[in-house]
């Protein structure tokens, strides 16, 4: 039956017959040209490209005929951002002319923003710290009349700092008062010139005060004091404190606007600086330290459209149109 059937279509089966040997005659000569094309190239050895920029590795391969393709970026803060951390092949192999290396970027050390732990207890702080990613580093104590004992004191890199991740963060934790006999200063900003005064008084202290005009917080407001709080005073029994003059003498004449901040909560105070920009420049219409949650009310008198610049800790936070 199937002898009966192919002599009915030899012809057919001839054709197939005949097209099947080109195909493998075609394959076969593909093979073989392509393998003399490819064993006509030069072997090279793949070069050491780690630690190179990009511009140096494209300088190293182009006389090898070789290629390079970037695969991507990844963070390590060992190699430099922009340089190679990785290759494949690897060097000293051997490969012909034409081959692609494919490299990975190093993109340097991930930074971060240091959190603000000032003011948490211990275990709070630690916590805080591993949470951004920083390794803990020495802890020290200190005695502090403005952290009660076994809270951070101070924190090294500073809160709101940027720095790279699993860099140290070192804390000074309050040993609480001092012994007796021994003055520190007081945090004083933001409390009234009265409570100042009472405090010197009690503590023989010689107080300095020096008149501020800032129409953004009360009278006799505190903006400013010298030394910094936790300062060792026993010696020297000296303290300037700036002060908020009088309303009458602080609103800019013909003031027709008011505007209102409210200091982001935390831990610990801010330094606050406002900036008013209108068609006669940028001008400074506040600037002091602030405890979290206080409000200011700025009296302005701006030309034309007008923004204020908040800046909190020297960066600038927000930008708000005036209406």
């Amino acid at each position: 039956m199937i002898i009966s059937w192919l002599k009915k279509h030899k012809k057919y089966v001839v054709t197939a017959s005949l097209s099947l040997a080109g195909l493998i005659l075609l394959y076969v000569l593909f093979n073989w040209v392509m393998g003399a094309a490819l064993h006509s190239r030069k072997e090279v050895m793949v070069p050491d490209l780690r630690g190179k920029s990009l511009d140096e590795a494209m300088s190293i391969v182009a006389p090898l005929n070789v290629g390079l393709k970037k695969e991507g970026e990844e963070f390590d803060r060992s190699v430099p951002a922009g340089t190679i951390l990785r290759q494949n092949p690897l060097p000293g192999m051997t490969v012909r002319e034409g081959k692609i290396v494919r490299i990975t970027l190093s993109q340097g050390g991930e930074v971060v923003f240091v959190p603000d732990v000032t003011g948490q207890p211990v275990r709070t702080a630690e916590i805080s710290i591993r949470s951004m990613g920083f390794a803990l580093g020495e802890e020290s104590a200190r005695f502090s009349v403005v952290m009660e004992r076994g809270r951070v004191v101070a924190q090294d890199p500073a809160p709101g700092s940027f720095a790279e991740k699993d860099s140290i963060v070192n804390l000074v934790i309050s040993a609480g008062p001092p012994a007796e006999g021994v003055l520190l200063m007081p945090r004083l900003v933001g409390k009234n010139i009265d409570e100042a005064r009472s405090w010197a008084q009690v503590s023989y202290v010689a107080l300095e005060v020096i008149e501020e005009n800032n129409g953004g917080v009360d009278s006799g407001s505190i903006l400013r004091q010298d030394p910094a709080p936790d300062t060792d005073i026993t010696e020297q029994k000296k303290a300037v404190i700036y002060v908020a003059g009088t309303h009458e003498n602080n609103l800019p004449a013909g003031a027709g606007k008011m505007f209102y901040y409210e200091v982001p909560q935390g831990d610990a105070n801010r330094q606050i600086r406002l900036t008013l920009i209108d068609e006669t420049g940028e001008h400074e219409i506040f600037k002091g330290e602030r405890t979290p949650g206080s409000k200011l009310e700025i009296p302005i008198n701006p030309s034309g459209n007008a923004r204020v610049r908040v800046f909190i800790n020297n960066i600038l936070v927000e930008q708000r149109e005036v209406k």
